[in-house]
């Protein structure tokens, strides 16, 4: 029990004031949201393995000054205002893990509600499988309502003994660790302490370009990771692509999740997928508006040796012929921006083989936008099918 109480408490009562705290990430996603609403700044409310909150809150609060949405997944976080032309005011909506099909769900409540709302931007993702996934429709409501009665719902109560079991296993010891060299590291190690375990959040910072930053989770403090004013993710806390043809050679194996979505459906989009999103494109027209459909950036060269692989070729070619053929009878525009390189992409803008940081979609989006932008302002997307 002495040798209890000289090592291992102190570490299981700190946890567990770290683990009771992580229960109240609602309340803390609607303080990340004020926050950035008054700083503009970049924020991270804990997780961002579930963003559908603080997204949700946030889209809220930008609805009256915003027209153009991005839907997607976090393959589509790394969009930020500067790809579009000050005519289009986006609010970058992806989150984590959000099949196509949720994406549809939001944007077709989007149109219902938000009618200035008139350009939606959609990622249709082949190397994450959602392109060929069948999801009958659901009905959401993304209500500021709904949100703050989300924030006011009461956390799902956990058992003591599970929170003292996780309160003592290894993750949480070492990232209890990784808390206090970060604290024995900082010139106000009191007020440092109290950052961690005693406030909702840390302190203010800023960050390297002098955006406001704060924290709301005891992970990744002070270094800007999270999201910022325009929805868009910052990818901070990863690292950069460093050696891509060993991911590209993984990304081909016959083990691989990108080899396994392509090869399950033979390459052949959902049907009720594509329905949806004709649908979603009739109404913006009829709304003086449009819908931009893209395939996101993969990491340079990992689509081209899809395309020289004796099995995914097909498969792959099957998805693009597919979706040429169905965008030009709509008429749909999808830009085709899996072969990354095409647009001047290098693998250092990429954080694994299908995430592509801020700098890469800003090669892909600024031309094509400088195209299609009229001189009076307004937008004329072309109906090519496949761009």
């Amino acid at each position: 029990m002495a040798c209890f109480g000289a090592t291992l408490l102190p570490v299981f009562t700190l946890n567990l004031i770290l683990l009771n705290d992580t229960l109240g990430s609602n309340r803390k996603a609607l303080l990340a949201s004020q926050w950035q609403q008054r700083t503009m700044g970049v924020t991270y409310a804990p997780t961002l393995s579930d963003t559908h909150l603080f997204k949700t809150l946030r889209l809220n609060d930008r609805l009256a000054e915003i027209n153009t949405l991005v839907f997607g997944s976090s393959t589509a976080m790394g969009i930020t205002q500067l790809a579009f032309p000050d005519t289009l005011r986006i609010y970058n909506y992806a989150q984590s893990g959000h099949a196509l099909s949720a994406a549809l769900d939001e944007a077709e409540y989007v149109q219902q509600h938000a009618p200035q709302v008139k350009w939606l931007v959609i990622p249709l993702d082949w190397s994450i499988g959602f392109i060929y996934q069948h999801v009958e429709p659901a009905v959401i409501d993304l209500s500021a309502a709904a949100a703050m009665q989300q924030v006011q719902s009461a956390a799902k109560p956990v058992p003591l003994l599970d929170r003292m079991r996780d309160a003592l296993s290894y993750p949480r010891i070492v990232g209890l660790l990784e808390i206090f060299k970060v604290i024995l590291r900082a010139e106000d190690k009191p007020k440092a302490f109290r950052g961690y375990f005693l406030q909702d959040g840390s302190d203010d910072y800023r960050c390297a370009d002098g955006t406001p930053g704060k924290d709301f989770d005891t992970v990744h403090r002070g270094t800007c990771t999270g999201f910022r004013f325009d929805g868009s993710a910052t990818f901070a806390n990863s690292s950069r692509v460093g050696n891509a043809r060993s991911l590209i050679l993984s990304a081909t194996a016959s083990s691989s999740k990108y080899h396994q979505n392509l090869a399950l459906a033979h390459g052949m989009p959902d049907a009720l997928l594509l329905q949806r999103l004709a649908a979603l494109g009739e109404r913006a027209r009829q709304q003086g508006g449009g819908v931009l459909l893209f395939m996101p950036p993969l990491l340079p060269g990992m689509e081209a040796e899809f395309l020289r692989h004796p099995q995914l070729a097909a498969d792959l070619q099957n998805t693009r012929r597919t979706l040429d053929e169905w965008a030009r009878r709509q008429p749909l525009t999808i830009l085709d921006a899996g072969q990354s390189e095409r647009y001047g992409c290098r693998a250092d803008e990429f954080i694994d083989e299908h995430h592509a940081v801020a700098s890469c979609y800003e090669k892909i989006f600024r031309p094509f936008w400088r195209d299609a932008l009229r001189p009076d302002g307004s937008i004329n997307l072309p109906a090519d099918g496949l761009l």
